[in-house]
């Protein structure tokens, strides 16, 4: 059994561990973490596997060492009875007459920096996703907090409601009809805390922590545009474009065969007198079967359809900005309108009614109809907001706009 002291420190201990696990961290710690996420690590390994390939396909290969037993009779195994006997030793290099082998090399050099700057969009495409999940989280807390005044709010006109009632001013139906508004009300802020939990979870999976200080979020960084664009996904594309062109050229340059030149010593018993032999031999393939003109035809295919995908992207960027920037002004435009006369109009709408209800001059159907419209004002509104943001968000990245505080 723990005395009194230990249980103070269990708990105290208790109390640490748990502030830590709930401990939120700030915007810029969480993109730190972004930065090391399994994802991105499991890219730079992508890249250095083709660093190690292009060292591999710019070798000229290894040279190859033999070692022969030549003309020993079947019958004794003597190596002198015969001065063909003897024991071959030779060395063969394979070497190439052009320059393809760099080619090769330079053709996945460019390839491992297209994957460098696809490592950086995959960054991006996080960071992305880390702030459509924050425009999520802002949008379920600010909904909860219309919803749980609503409630209040509710509360409130049921005391009145309970009072009339008293008085002979409304009927029993109008207390029920209230408390049915209520328990709605009750089911949807249960739901809209569930959602929020889930979007802990999210968070969680990119930043090890669940809860992000909301300070620290850049929110005016969406208003605004950066002069350090980069676009990695164009920069990609332009290495791939630099790697098809490598191959084509190597394709090219592979239809001159490589040479192989052999040395060999023999190493014999003497038994003529003669002494030991030595040979140089060359040998290359000729170039009969299509196998290598094919490689060189598939190669100019692939450039063109790497040139044809970079067109495309460009084309399309080029459309999403202008679409982006254009829906980004009409929701600005509505938002306006709801913030600078339909809120308005309706807050004094719902207040008219309520102190209306409170002496009895308007019925529930019209207290509740008042409620129910402001809040799905003000739902729209955080909806608005929440769109247009995620709007802000998506041109962002397409611009290859940096996502700094």
């Amino acid at each position: 059994m723990l005395g009194e002291k230990g249980m103070i420190k269990f708990t105290l201990v208790l109390l640490f561990c748990s502030s830590i696990s709930v401990q939120a961290i700030t915007y810029s710690d969480a993109l730190e973490k972004i930065q090391e996420h399994e994802v991105i690590q499991s890219g730079n390994f992508k890249v250095r596997a083709i660093q190690e390939e292009a060292k591999s396909k710019g070798s000229w290969g290894d040279p190859v060492f033999k070692i022969a037993a030549k003309n020993y009779p079947i019958d004794t195994l003597a190596n002198d009875q015969t001065p063909m006997t003897g024991i071959d030793f030779g060395v063969s290099q394979k070497i190439p007459l052009t320059n393809k082998y760099e080619v090769k090399k330079s053709a996945l050099e460019s390839l491992s920096q297209a994957y460098r700057y696809n490592i950086e969009n995959q960054k991006e495409l996080l960071i992305l996703n880390f702030w459509n999940i924050l425009i999520e989280n802002r949008k379920l807390s600010d909904e909860l907090i219309i919803l749980e005044n609503n409630k209040d709010w509710i509360e409130k006109n049921l005391k009145v409601s309970s009072r009339l009632y008293t008085m002979g001013k409304v009927t029993q139906q109008a207390i029920l009809e209230i408390q049915i508004r209520s328990f709605e009300l009750d089911n949807i802020i249960s739901n809209k805390k569930h959602e929020l939990s889930k979007i802990k979870e999210k968070i969680k999976y990119l930043t090890g922590h669940s809860e992000i200080e909301e300070k620290s979020i850049p929110w005016n960084s969406l208003d605004t545009s950066s002069t350090d664009n980069i676009d990695y996904r164009e920069l990609e594309f332009q290495e791939k474009v630099k790697a098809k062109q490598h191959a084509i050229t190597a394709s090219s340059l592979d239809l001159i065969s490589d040479i192989t030149i052999s040395l060999n010593y023999t190493q014999r018993s003497n038994i003529d007198m003669v002494g030991d032999f030595i040979g140089v031999s060359i040998s290359f393939p000729l170039p009969f079967s299509d196998k290598k003109s094919s490689n060189y035809s598939k190669s100019l295919y692939e450039e063109s359809k790497t040139l044809k995908e970079y067109e495309v992207y460009k084309k399309s960027k080029n459309r999403d900005i202008m679409l982006k920037t254009q829906e980004i002004k009409k929701l600005n435009s509505e938002l306006n309108v709801l913030n600078n006369k339909i809120i308005g109009f309706a807050i004094d709408a719902r207040k008219i009614i309520s102190k209306s209800y409170g002496v009895g001059k308007a019925t529930y159907i019209e207290l509740l109809q008042s409620e129910l419209n402001l809040q799905n004002i003000l739902l729209r509104k955080v909806a608005l907001e929440s769109k247009r943001d995620l709007e802000r968000v998506s041109l962002k990245y397409i611009k290859g706009d940096l996502f700094d505080e």
